[in-house]
């Protein structure tokens, strides 16, 4: 009889010591989950926030631009002259305005960073 009691409380408390190294690394999954899950949360605040002052950038040199006036953003502003005029082109952050001021044509273009100007293909 007290080697089964023995026994039993062997597997009893191997029991417990197995159940408490689950609970352990339950816990541990856990924390490591809501560390993960608050780093993605404020980098996706970070993100949005970066998003929405970008758009904002591009909307209020689009809107003065479309006003008449100059744009705020510039990064780097160049005029290009032509025989018949010039054109003048800011570049913002991720786009490019062109102001076209020549006899042929003129008005404001609001295109990507990578475009040129109309005039410069036929150079």
């Amino acid at each position: 009889m007290a080697n089964e009691e023995n026994k039993n409380e062997t597997e009893e408390s191997v029991k417990e010591i197995f159940e408490e190294k689950e609970e352990k690394k339950e816990e541990f999954f856990e924390e490591k989950k809501d560390k993960k899950s608050l780093f993605n949360r404020i980098m996706n605040v970070i993100l949005w926030i970066v998003l929405f002052a970008w758009m904002g950038i591009c909307l209020v040199d689009f809107f003065n631009t479309k006003a008449g006036r100059e744009p705020v953003f510039c990064l780097k502003k160049e005029t290009t002259s032509y025989s018949d005029g010039n054109v003048k082109t800011c570049t913002g952050l991720g786009y490019k305005i062109f102001n076209y001021r020549r006899t042929s044509f003129s008005g404001d273009e609001y295109a990507p960073f990578w475009a040129t100007d109309r005039t410069a293909e036929n150079k």
